[in-house]
């Protein structure tokens, strides 16, 4: 495989199980670039595509909101800033790009959806959407809504079980995003991008984990073939 990977990450070693998981559906490493915030936007002429990982909470603004006062948010700007520069190159160069967690939040903001700050305080539910440890727990189901969908054929049948660390999720979505999964509670835990030309998909839980389960290594290799195309 020629090309860089991109794996947008707030540290070097938060993106170690992502950079793992890369390596275990067989991306050699040396084409692997984790780009944090303080580096310069990488030139993307000769890169492959992007991987957006989990992390921090997105800045409200960008999506039209102040902060609420009694929401656990905790923003990084300058990752923001990281990321909506890469995503303005992968959009122009129709990079696939595979979005993890905040990464499926970022994608949906970047493209005019919106999230909610915090689920306990605004949507509370008996659904429980952040599991931290262990990080392969599989915390609840989701519900595949379109069986012909992206993503959806790797999620067999309708008791799929994912992990799930996460206080926020996507409040409206964004034009042009197709939700393929749901939480037992509604949220929409996969989407895609309904662009023949732009290969963008997004999880909301986190597949890097679960890397021994067929459905989930499969996630991983379609992102592969896309970058082979």
């Amino acid at each position: 495989m020629s090309g860089e990977i991109l794996v947008a990450t707030g540290t070097d070693e938060y993106a170690v199980p992502y950079v793992e998981a890369l390596q275990a559906v067989g991306v050699p490493s040396e084409v692997i670039r984790v780009v944090s915030p303080g580096e310069a936007v990488p030139e993307l002429c000769f890169a492959k595509g992007l991987l957006l990982c989990g992390g921090v909470d997105v800045v409200p603004a960008r999506y039209g909101e102040e902060t609420l006062p009694d929401a656990e948010v905790e923003t990084f700007p300058e990752r923001d800033d990281l990321e909506w520069s890469l995503l303005d190159a992968a959009r122009a160069a129709r990079l696939p790009v595979w979005a993890i967690c905040r990464g499926l939040q970022v994608v949906n903001v970047y493209l005019g959806g919106s999230l909610w700050q915090d689920l306990p305080t605004q949507r509370p539910s008996a659904v429980e959407h952040s599991l931290t440890e262990p990080k392969n727990l599989l915390a609840h189901a989701v519900r595949v809504l379109d069986p012909g969908a992206p993503i959806a054929e790797r999620l067999t049948g309708d008791k799929t079980k994912v992990n799930s660390r996460h206080h926020q999720a996507i409040k409206r979505l964004a034009p042009g995003l197709v939700p393929v999964a749901e939480s037992p509670d509604g949220l929409i835990e996969a989407a895609v991008l309904a662009d023949s030309g732009w290969w963008v998909r997004g999880v909301q839980w986190h597949p890097e984990n679960l890397i021994a389960l067929d459905p989930q290594r499969a996630l991983w290799t379609d992102f592969v073939r896309a970058l082979e195309k």
